[in-house]
C-alpha cells in the first residue's frame, strides 16, 4: 500500500491508482465532471510534493495545461497515476479555490478581505484565460482522442458518478473527513513545506 496526502488527508492507494480515483473514493474535495476522461479540467491539482511518484503527463494534460502550469506542479488528477512508493502530496484546485474564497470571507489574523481576495481573482482568471484562449483547438484534438460517443457522454457509470458527488457534497456540507483517512494539520509541516511547489516539469515543445 502506497499513502497519499490529498488536501491535508492521508489516504491509502495502490500503485497504478490515478488521484482522481484516491480522491473520489475517500469523498475528498475534487471536481469530475466529465468522469476522469481528461475533458473537463475540474479534477486538476497542484503536487506540493512528490511529482516524481507519478507518471509523466499524458496528452490530455499538455492538451489543456500550459507549459507554465504544468512547470508550476499542476496536474489533471484523472492522469496522474502513482508510479512510485514515495509519498504524494496534492492539493486539488476545486479545495483551493474553497480555501481562497474561504479567506475573503473569514480572513486568516493578520490578513485582510482585499488582500486575499487577489491571489483568489488571480487564480480564477487564469483557470478561465487557459481554457478559453485554447479552447477551440483543444476541444477537437479531445474530440479526436475521446471518440465521438466518450466526447458527448463521457460518464461510465451514472449510479457511481451520482454517489460519488453527493458523498463530496456531503463533507463539504459538514460531514468531516472519510473514516478511512487521517487529516493533516498543515501547520505542524515545516514552513518550507506547507506550500512548496512541486519540482519543474520539463515539457516538449508543442
Amino acid at each position: 500500500m502506497v499513502q497519499v496526502e490529498i488536501n491535508d488527508e492521508v489516504m491509502e492507494a495502490q500503485l497504478g491508482e490515478r488521484l482522481l480515483t484516491i480522491a473520489r473514493r475517500n469523498a475528498a474535495h475534487i471536481g469530475f465532471y466529465c468522469d476522469g476522461n481528461g475533458l473537463c479540467t475540474m479534477c486538476e491539482c497542484r503536487i506540493l510534493s512528490g511529482a516524481d511518484q507519478l507518471n509523466p503527463p499524458t496528452d490530455a494534460e499538455y492538451t489543456w495545461l500550459p507549459a507554465a502550469r504544468l512547470a508550476d506542479g499542476y496536474r489533471l488528477g484523472c492522469q496522474a497515476a502513482l508510479r512510485g512508493t514515495g509519498y504524494v502530496r496534492a492539493l486539488t484546485r476545486a479545495e483551493e479555490l474553497r480555501r481562497q474564497l474561504g479567506a475573503i470571507f473569514n480572513p486568516p489574523p493578520g490578513t485582510s478581505a482585499t488582500e486575499n481576495l487577489r491571489p483568489f481573482l488571480a487564480n480564477v482568471a487564469m483557470v478561465n484565460w487557459e481554457h478559453i484562449g485554447t479552447f477551440p483547438f483543444n476541444l477537437l484534438r479531445t474530440l479526436n482522442r475521446l471518440g465521438p460517443l466518450r466526447f458527448l457522454w463521457p460518464v461510465e457509470d451514472l449510479g457511481l458518478f451520482i454517489r460519488d458527488t453527493t458523498r463530496i457534497t456531503q463533507r463539504m456540507l459538514g460531514g468531516g473527513p472519510s473514516p478511512s483517512v487521517r487529516v493533516v494539520d498543515p501547520t505542524a509541516l515545516p514552513k518550507d513545506e506547507q506550500l512548496a511547489p512541486a519540482p519543474a516539469t520539463k515539457t516538449p515543445p508543442r
